[in-house]
């Protein structure tokens, strides 16, 4: 057979592979999605040992993505911990620091003694991990987004704000591969306040969000989310408004008018003759 023709072949059928495999993966991906929700809501229902049950195969799935096996591995920890397993529950945030070193609890509940072990784990596995030096931040999501007007993020530094100098807004459109990066600015106390500047669309979209403390020197000492664990958000159709042009706006309309008015007067006056003198005529003799 000619070697153009093998070529040929070989190429159509990579191709099909490879188009046939991205539906695929996305569905590798949708059926872990689906077991973690299925996990969280039974760990949301006090059924611990079930939700631990449920998750358990996501850490050495093939199909996983980074994010859904630290999102595995947390709930995990907190379940064994929770049932008061210590032992289980550190090998599971062990797994999970393995992954990413600087990771930090998504957990809601705001219990101290789940952030404290926690913190413990991570002292003795990460080398220079020191907690005191943390800070711990405070974010309620947005509830509602619109494309093409300006989202505020407001954050709160619960614990060791002294050391927060920066906070950063690390942004993007999903699907995009870069973040990027808005300044917050501290409104009052322990309180930062972001906008981001929302492009507009006439579809919506979603984005992707974390926010990061910064200390004097610029290292994260603080973090809501992360670059492998974002937030999420759905963004509204939006699009900026529409601006009157200019010899349309109400202040041209009216000053036109008034100008059209004075020429006229001007037309009008211009045309009349001088009014005769009220002296009677007279003779001038010599």
């Amino acid at each position: 057979m000619d070697r153009a023709v093998i070529r040929a072949t070989a190429c159509a059928v990579c191709a099909a592979v490879a188009v046939a495999g991205v539906p695929a993966r996305a569905d590798e991906r949708a059926r872990i999605e689906a077991r973690l929700d299925r996990g969280k809501a039974l760990f949301d229902e006090l059924e611990y040992r079930k939700a631990i049950r449920m998750v358990a195969p996501v850490p050495h799935d093939p199909a996983a993505t980074r994010d859904q096996r630290l999102r595995a591995l947390e709930l995990i920890g907190l379940a064994y911990l929770i049932l008061g397993d210590r032992q289980r529950a550190r090998e599971a945030f062990e797994d999970l620091l393995a992954i990413d070193p600087g990771y930090q609890l998504r957990d809601d509940t705001g219990s101290p003694k789940i952030r404290a072990f926690f913190d413990a784990v991570k002292r003795a596995y990460v080398p220079g991990f020191d907690p005191r030096a943390a800070a711990e931040l405070s974010h309620a999501a947005p509830r509602s987004a619109t494309a093409a007007r300006p989202l505020e993020i407001e954050v709160r530094v619960a614990r060791g704000g002294g050391r927060v100098k920066e906070m950063v807004v690390m942004w993007r459109r999903r699907g995009e591969l870069d973040y990027d990066d808005v300044a917050a600015r501290r409104i009052k106390g322990d309180l930062w306040r972001a906008r981001i500047p929302l492009p507009p669309s006439p579809l919506g979209y979603r984005i992707d969000y974390y926010i990061e403390a910064r200390d004097l020197a610029g290292g994260a000492i603080g973090r809501v989310g992360g670059p492998e664990t974002p937030l999420s958000l759905t963004v509204d159709p939006g699009e900026p408004p529409r601006r009157t042009p200019w010899y349309r706006r109400w202040y041209v309309v009216a000053g036109g008018a008034v100008l059209v008015g004075i020429g006229a007067a001007l037309v009008l006056t211009s045309g009349e003759s001088a009014p005769r003198g009220t002296l009677e005529p007279g003779v001038l003799e010599l």
